[in-house]
């Protein structure tokens, strides 16, 4: 018997008991008698007449078959009731289910039915409009037909996507570093991990001739914190005498360069392992001293470094400065880091909302019932026991690691400055803000010094006279100006627009910028508050969420306009360090020049996005 022949045969006795007895009859090799009960089904039982076919036989026979017809000997009550239970239940499936269009079009072949029969009857025979006038009557009579409302299913990508995006994100920060720039650049470039960070290698589009045109006549944005900063603080020979057995006269300027010690210049050397010169060069590095205060006995260094060789300066710097004593920092308790929340009693649910919830596919997250999540800022691949400062009991010398704790953006193009004076404006003054009362934050407590307000004001003097600098590279190489200045998501336009310089500037300022042009930006203006640590951790602190900006927006009359009064905690303190760019030959001279914006960690997309 073939396959399709017992699959079919399988189909049709599937519902027959399997209990049924019959008794074989017919004789075997000529002979007659009974052989006894058999407890093969009596439709594969077939007599051995030698004038029939062999093997079962589809459909009806004249004879039967050649098919015992004798009734079993007995039969199991509780499979044969069931099998015709099935085989009834099956009948009046087949009756009751409709396989069509219960419609009186259905009445008619498929050759003769037309679409305008559904709201023309005329086009139907006489035999059928009655009929077709009944049911349109009854369905206008019962209305418009309401659907039932679906849940939406969400897409897979949203199904996928994770309760708590914040705790994933700093799950995924423990092994790489990420930029407060990461979103921004994953969602546009390819990314790559190089020494511990994720960075923005290319973009996922053209770029080369339009970061050319970019860098030669208007302006180009890059992140560069992931360069790393090593702070030095000491007294200012005992820092030079450990310096200089790292570098040497032969190369050029050092860290004892005059322009550079005073704070107004940022410099650059190649710096060598200790006592090593001209052998084992470590790589070139780029320094900035702080300027002279009276307030401060000692003096504070950065040195900026490649993150390859972060490793080996560090040893290095811990070598010749004998700061071989690790300082363990103070251990913070959870609750300090998450802050507990009071929990509000959330309503119970009722019946159709539980039925609505259950029919989302959406992944719960673990942890929804700990603590707050707490955005990482800084290196997320350090632990918090990691010590980061080390000192000398011998010379006094502190070496900080200050790696993520300043972001530092560059702009690299003739009108980079332009863009700057059109992003940030200088702070507002004591008189727009309330000073009597004691505040927790560093600005309110800043008004109060007339010394450092009237500082602040001749800073801001300087920021607007160079905004009538038509290119950036007419200033002296490396100059430094310190500012302090309002959040720019305050001013942040509608529309993207295209910063310009001032093609007619004041005709009283000419002496002044021509000053700038030579000199550069006095000692005194180069100071600022970012090199403090309590000032840096207190902004990134109290910085004002997206959430408040938003409310003030909305309250706003005019769309775009300046949102006002400005909070207290929308101060920034900045660092403006200018590049010099190409400096080897005559042929393209300052190509490349721009300015490096530092500023204190957590106000990096604050600043990026209005860039």
């Amino acid at each position: 018997m073939s396959a399709a022949k017992v699959k079919m045969r399988g189909k049709k006795m599937r519902n027959q008991p399997s209990s049924v007895q019959y008794v074989e009859s017919g004789t075997q090799n000529g002979g007659g008698g009974d052989e006894g009960p058999s407890s093969i089904h009596p439709s594969t039982k077939r007599q051995t007449n030698t004038h029939q076919r062999g093997g079962w036989v589809r459909g009806h026979q004249k004879d039967g078959g050649g098919y015992s017809r004798e009734m079993p000997n007995y039969i199991t009550a509780g499979a044969f009731a069931r099998a015709r239970a099935a085989e009834v239940s099956t009948m009046l499936k087949a009756v009751t289910r409709t396989t069509g269009s219960c419609h009186v079009f259905g009445a008619l072949p498929k050759h003769m039915r037309r679409r305008a029969m559904s709201h023309n009857t005329k086009r139907l025979p006489c035999r059928l409009r009655e009929v077709a006038n009944r049911m349109r009557e009854r369905s206008l009579q019962a209305g418009p037909k309401k659907k039932k409302e679906q849940a939406k299913s969400k897409s897979r990508k949203a199904r996928r996507r994770h309760g708590n995006l914040l705790l994933e994100f700093n799950r995924r920060q423990r092994k790489n570093v990420w930029l407060e720039t990461h979103i921004w650049h994953a969602k546009r470039f390819h990314m790559v991990k190089k020494w511990g960070y994720c960075l923005g290698n290319k973009p996922t589009y053209k770029c080369y001739r339009s970061c050319h045109r970019a860098m030669s006549g208007h302006c180009l944005l890059q992140d560069l914190s992931y360069y790393c900063c090593i702070e030095l603080r000491g007294e200012e020979k005992k820092l030079l005498a450990s310096l200089s057995q790292l570098t040497s006269k032969e190369t050029g300027p050092t860290f004892a360069a005059a322009l550079c010690l005073s704070g107004r210049r940022q410099g650059s050397v190649v710096v060598y392992r200790a006592g090593q010169y001209p052998t084992q060069p470590l790589g070139p590095v780029t320094f900035l001293w702080r300027p002279r205060s009276q307030d401060l006995t000692n003096r504070q260094l950065w040195i900026w470094a490649h993150p390859s060789i972060k490793q080996d300066l560090l040893l290095e710097l811990q070598k010749v400065c004998q700061c071989c004593d690790p300082v363990v920092p103070p251990v913070v308790s959870p609750a300090e880091v998450f802050p507990t929340l009071q929990l509000e009693p959330k309503p119970e649910k009722t019946s159709d909302a539980k039925q609505i919830t259950e029919t989302k596919r959406k992944r719960k997250c673990k942890d929804a019932s700990g603590p707050p999540a707490k955005k990482i800022l800084g290196d997320g691949t350090r632990s918090p026991s990691t010590p980061v400062t080390w000192k000398s009991s011998s010379n006094r010398i502190v070496i900080s690691d200050l790696t993520m704790e300043i972001v530092r953006y560059r702009l690299i193009g003739p009108q980079s400055f332009s863009v700057l004076a059109e992003t940030m404006e200088a702070a507002t003054d004591s008189n727009e803000i309330n000073i009597s009362k004691p505040s927790h934050l560093w600005w309110p407590e800043q008004c109060k010094s007339e010394s450092k307000m009237n500082l602040h004001q001749q800073q801001a003097h300087v920021f607007h006279i160079l905004k009538g600098i038509f290119l950036t590279g007419e200033l002296p190489s490396g100059t430094v100006l310190g500012l302090t200045v309002d959040d720019p998501r305050l001013t942040l336009p509608t529309k993207k627009v295209k910063a310009l310089p001032c093609v007619k500037p004041a005709q009283e300022m000419d002496e002044k910028r021509r000053e700038l042009m030579l000199q550069g930006v006095p000692e005194l203006c180069c100071q600022s508050d970012l090199w403090e640590q309590s000032v840096r951790s207190n902004v990134a602190d109290n910085k004002t969420s997206e959430q408040e900006l938003n409310r003030m927006r909305n309250e706003v009359l005019v769309p775009g306009s300046r949102l006002s009064p400005t909070p207290p905690q929308g101060r920034v303190p900045i660092l403006l360090v200018q590049q010099p760019g190409k400096q080897v030959g005559n042929e393209m001279r300052s190509w490349g020049a721009g300015w490096d914006l530092l500023l204190p960690k957590g106000w990096g997309m604050a600043f990026w996005i209005p860039l």
